[in-house]
């Protein structure tokens, strides 16, 4: 009797509870007034969502699978999982796409019925009879993004214009600290013929300008005074080129005066019409408008003003393919802040998919492609967030973004996997965006990712520079407007350097980044390096990359860098310096092949601290009879150790190296006169096949004599592994 009354328990508790509690189904021939099942499935993602909350709400105690079929799922808002969404407890809610099929999330709305423009305002003569014109599709505001099927398209954009250099006013940023009281000349942009005009959409229109070697500027048009030639910006920027004229460059984009090339788009959202110049003669029937940002939310309680958060957790996304996102656009006193020169990097929702205050999520299998700005965020608070076996190409901006709180003590953005993935094409419109990039964002493994063709940094380690934490009076870098300052310890001790004084508060440490390949990076902006670590905390460790084919610098310890380790990396064809060096750091056992400078030594003026760095057991070698083995970049002044008086490079221990070049005799002789490389040797290291990047070491002697530990330099080594998908695989040209 006993026995029946339990069965019949167990029966009641299964037939009263929802029989989908496991599998929940999203299909385009569903109906959101369905149960969810296999055979009744629901017709959005969203809705889906709502069921697996009620279940939640209800008791969880199971793991749910959403599974999505195939189809392209078009959005018209941000989906958000939140707090509700989180199942209690180690269970977890993933939506996949069921049996590998094709699952597209996107917020590309159609744009149709194309007509011949005719008779249009500021269209130039080669352009009649070219131009098509639609309506804005009726639930946009604004776009700054066109699609034609999978492709973006080119925005009109005039002839780049040189503008007035003004030697009087310094660059405003950072490092050379703006003097001059009146900020208008961040909004002025100057100009010699009839390059802007006061335009009756100026909201629309962005001037785009390169001040400085590491970013690029796109910013709104407020105002034009077309009598004295110039442009004011919607805001101040963070940087304009005002003395360099190799920096002075800008041009115009969204104006149908610049329409003139086959390919080109623009928009008037005051008249709400769509100009476009089709390659093909006419419009095909896929252009697509995006009307949001973020498609996937994954969003916890931020609580900016105290120490704790409450993250969403257990959340995942496997095979789903993310498209058609919109890009950011700068405004006035908007909430979130630009990172240094790397404008929209903290708490802004500008990619496809984006976790803030998060936990305990898995993506997995995804691919993030075409859309106006980055792939996926992990913003403020995210831990334990794995992002594996995705592919991301031909986004606007940043691939993988990691931006925790500015410095102080909320230290919360920390212990994610960035592993197995590949990422090309990134930073197609903003330049200066990263691959992977990790901004007061600690203890993190960043694993054997593939990176190629980007315009600036494939990795980057990044905080806040000491010398702003320095000079709190000096608010105008948009870094500072970070820093939580009621945290700060004015009081410090002035014996300490200034990276120690402030390495509490600087969050992005003890990351790992190895096994990872990057090949052409920096191909738009040259100042940087292919992995970057800049004003980060201490203990990262750099090991294990492989660096190719590069135009500039393969690795840099920039803005009082210390306590990094980059150790068995190897850097080659690199077109400038393969290490650049600042502060206090280890460079131990690398192979450095055919750069065009070795070592390349930097320090800012309060830099006097540099001699406890160790650059030892290093191979560096090249064909070439123009190499430079190392140079020395006195910034300011002569730079002396704070106890001697010898030059900087001289106070490094640096010894145990190997060199090999036409002239590397000569070379070492001189370090020797000057105290260095007492045991250095110039051995050829006899690499196996440099020309199908083979760099087995057979010269054993070498080894022994600079105590060079062997790695594996396997090219299999670097880069994805054998479990990355095959679908995306195929996709990458560069390995097939």
């Amino acid at each position: 009797m006993k026995k029946i009354s339990l069965l019949s328990s167990l029966l009641l508790i299964l037939l009263t509870s929802n029989i989908y509690a496991i599998d929940i189904f999203v299909s385009k021939t569903g109906n959101d007034e369905n149960k969810g099942g296999k055979n009744d499935p629901f017709l959005t993602i969203d809705r889906a969502r709502i069921a697996v909350k009620d279940l939640i709400k209800k008791g969880l105690n199971e793991n749910v699978q959403v599974y999505i079929m195939e189809g392209t799922y078009v959005l018209n808002k941000t989906i958000v999982f939140g707090l509700d969404d989180s199942p209690k407890g180690n269970y977890t809610v993933t939506y996949q796409a069921y049996q590998n099929s094709k699952v597209v999330i996107s917020s590309g709305q159609a744009v149709g019925k194309w007509v011949k423009a005719k008779n249009v305002p500021g269209m130039q003569e080669v352009a009649n009879g070219n131009i098509w014109v639609a309506d804005m599709p009726e639930n946009i505001v604004t776009f700054r993004t066109l699609f034609d099927g999978d492709k973006r398209l080119t925005r009109a954009k005039s002839d780049e214009f040189t503008m007035p250099v003004n030697k009087k006013v310094k660059r405003a940023d950072s490092q050379n600290t703006f003097y001059n009281k009146d900020r208008i000349h961040l909004r002025r942009v100057p100009f010699s013929n009839n390059e802007i005009r006061d335009w009756n959409n100026l909201s629309d229109v962005e001037v785009v300008f390169n001040p400085v070697p590491w970013n690029l500027n796109l910013i709104q048009l407020e105002s034009v005074d077309e009598k004295n030639k110039i442009g004011y910006l919607a805001f101040e920027a963070n940087a304009m080129p005002f003395t360099n004229k190799k920096y002075s460059v800008a041009w115009i984009e969204n104006v149908i005066d610049y329409l003139d090339e086959p390919g080109e788009w623009c928009v008037n959202t005051k008249t709400r019409k769509i100009y476009y110049w089709p390659k093909n003669g006419t419009p095909s029937n896929n252009i697509q408008a995006p009307k949001l940002m973020e498609l996937f939310r994954v969003e916890g309680k931020i609580q900016y003003d105290l120490p704790n958060d409450i993250p969403a957790r257990n959340i995942n996304f496997k095979g789903l393919t993310f498209t058609k996102g919109d890009r950011s656009i700068w405004y006035k006193n908007r909430k979130g802040w630009g990172i240094q020169h790397d404008w929209d990097t903290f708490d802004y929702g500008n990619a496809l998919l984006r976790f803030r205050g998060a936990e305990n999520c898995k993506v997995t299998e995804c691919r993030f492609t075409n859309s106006g700005g980055s792939a996926m965020r992990l913003d403020l608070h995210a831990q334990n967030i794995e992002i594996k076996n995705n592919y991301i190409d031909y986004v606007g901006h940043m691939g993988i973004l990691l931006a925790g709180y500015g410095p102080g003590t909320k230290d919360v953005n920390k212990n994610n996997i960035i592993e197995n993935n590949i990422l090309h094409h990134v930073g197609q419109v903003i330049w200066h965006g990263h691959a992977i990039f990790a901004w007061q964002s600690g203890l993190n493994k960043i694993a054997n990712n593939y990176i190629h063709d980007v315009p600036r940094k494939a990795i980057g380690l990044c905080g806040v520079r000491c010398q702003i934490l320095m000079k709190p009076e000096d608010n105008f870098d948009e870094a500072s407007r970070t820093i939580r300052w009621s945290e700060i310890e004015q009081t410090v001790d002035s014996t300490l350097t200034p990276q120690r004084r402030y390495a509490p508060y600087l969050h992005a440490r003890n990351n790992i980044v190895e096994y990872n390949r990057a090949e052409r990076t920096l191909l738009k902006l040259n100042d940087g390096s292919s992995i970057n670590i800049s004003g980060a905390g201490t203990g990262n460790i750099i090991r294990h990359n492989l660096i190719y084919d590069v135009p500039h610098v393969g690795f840099r310890t920039d803005d009082w860098q210390e306590g990094t380790t980059l150790i068995n990396n190897i850097v080659h064809k690199s077109g400038s310096s393969a290490f650049i060096h600042k502060g206090i750091n280890t460079i131990k056992n690398n192979i450095i092949i055919d750069c065009n400078r070795g070592f390349h030594f930097r320090a800012y003026p309060q830099q006097y601290f540099v001699p406890e760095s160790d650059i030892t057991n290093n191979i560096v070698y090249s064909s070439s009879a123009n190499f430079v083995p190392n140079s020395i970049f006195k910034w300011g002044r002569m730079f002396v150790h704070v106890a001697g008086t010898k030059p900087i490079p001289y106070e490094y221990n640096m010894d145990y190296n190997s060199y090999w070049w036409p002239g590397a005799e000569k070379d070492l002789e001189n370090k020797r006169k000057n105290g260095i490389e007492a045991n250095g040797v110039v051995m050829d290291p006899n690499f196996k096949d440099l020309s199908k990047q083979d760099y087995t070491i057979k010269n054993k002697k070498l080894l022994k004599a600079i105590n060079f530990e062997p790695f594996d330099t396997k090219l299999s080594r670097f880069g994805i592994t054998k479990e990355y998908p095959a679908k995306f695989k195929a996709l990458d040209k560069t390995l097939n």
